[in-house]
């Protein structure tokens, strides 16, 4: 049966243009279990979508057909993925699913330095494009574990009960999304010299490869609601100022004390009292002008739900309604992004959502799922943050990235 499953895996992988580490016995299986998942829960639109036909053929997986969308929310996602289009990105007739239109800023720092490691073999070249990251990545996983070591790239993931977000490789650096922040930076003017906070930095992901490729350019803090998780930060990056915040502000910094900041996927789960807040305490920190990035859920990734079933939670322990289902659940957000620009619904227990693990005295009143159009972004800003650069399906490649500048 697994020597069944890894024929599989190079095959789905081939196809689907996925990279694979070749001879990573694990990591295969890895890749093939969460691919043939994926696949085998999309779902099939109706004729009106403006998603090709041709699509269909990606539904199969194995030769088993499975529509998980009940007629009656059919027209209403087709009608939503139609109305929205200009807010959700679509690569040859398919909804993009995999980021590459960015510079590798991060993976390039990272790697110009290796290459300068006297005793490391087998190194990929540099590059400007985007996939640079999957041959590092690569390298990494099949790198034996001395040369991890002389690479200086030795954390490993943290162990159950200290919060982690899997990346596309079974690594613990998340090159990739840290790339499209940068660059998303650059783009909008920024030189990356400073002081730098990752807030929501869970345990150091990002400050991880910030550390290792811009420690003399960038003075690196992190916070996080979650005590196990700062405390993994302090052990294993010496370098970067870790601490703890509470969940509601205010945050133990000065004011403009910072000159970057980022929160990846934090204001996707904000409720709209705690995203005013806390973009208000973000402005408090942050010198005049100074960057700050954020993620969002907007159409796009409501449109990743629908058709790729991508991410797929257990809509259920989302408050609202005791009998959630995915269709009813997204039926509802797309009703509030029509009429409120905005769909919130908080968690109903704190076991239910990981992040909240290890923060003590966590309540979900203003934790849990959040759907933003740009339009509601606006009106939660305070005055003094002007959004300066807006791209739909960036980070995660489904989230939407703003850049927002202090006057």
């Amino acid at each position: 049966m697994e020597g069944r499953a890894i024929r599989l895996a190079h095959k789905f992988c081939k196809q689907n243009g996925w990279p694979l580490a070749q001879g990573n016995r694990t990591y295969i299986l890895s890749v093939f279990q969460r691919r043939l998942t994926s696949l085998s829960k999309r779902v099939t639109l109706s004729p009106e979508s403006p998603i090709d036909s041709s699509d269909r053929s990606f539904i199969k997986a194995e030769d088993t057909m499975v529509n998980s969308q009940t007629p009656d929310y059919q027209n209403e996602f087709s009608q939503f993925l139609s109305d929205f289009s200009d807010y959700i990105r679509f690569e040859k007739g398919k909804i993009l699913e995999r980021v590459t239109d960015y510079s590798p800023v991060s993976t390039s720092a990272v790697l110009a330095k290796l290459h300068k490691i006297s005793g490391l073999r087998d190194l990929p070249d540099m590059s400007s494009d985007a996939l640079l990251v999957d041959r590092l990545s690569e390298w990494l996983i099949n790198a034996p574990p001395e040369q991890r070591e002389l690479a200086g790239l030795n954390i490993v993931r943290p162990e159950a009960g200290t919060h982690h977000i899997p990346g596309r490789y079974p690594i613990f650096y998340d090159f990739q999304n840290l790339d499209i922040v940068l660059h998303e930076f650059l783009e909008a003017g920024a030189s990356l010299s400073g002081r730098f906070l990752d807030f929501g930095c869970s345990s150091g992901r990002n400050l991880a490869v910030l550390d290792y490729a811009y420690s003399d350019s960038l003075d690196l803090y992190g916070s996080d609601p979650s005590a196990p998780s700062i405390e993994f930060v302090r052990e294993t990056l010496p370098n970067v100022n870790a601490v703890t915040n509470e969940q509601n502000p205010p945050l133990p910094f000065a004011d403009g004390f910072f000159d970057f900041v980022i929160a990846k996927s934090i204001w996707t789960h904000f409720s709209t009292t705690a995203a005013a807040k806390w973009f208000a305490e973000i402005s408090r920190c942050l010198a005049k002008g100074g960057y700050f990035f954020f993620s969002t859920h907007g159409p796009h990734d409501i449109a990743s739900r629908i058709i790729r079933n991508i991410p797929s939670p257990r809509y259920d322990r989302f408050a609202g309604d005791d009998h959630w289902t995915r269709d009813s659940f997204l039926s509802a957000a797309i009703k509030g992004l029509r009429n409120d620009a905005v769909f919130f619904q908080p968690f109903k227990e704190i076991t239910y959502q990981g992040d909240l693990k290890g923060v003590e005295n966590a309540v979900t009143d203003d934790w849990g799922v959040t759907f933003l159009l740009k339009d509601a972004v606006e009106a939660l800003l305070p005055d003094d943050l002007e959004i300066v650069r807006y791209r739909v399906a960036r980070t995660a490649s489904r989230h939407d990235s703003y850049i927002v500048k202090k006057r």
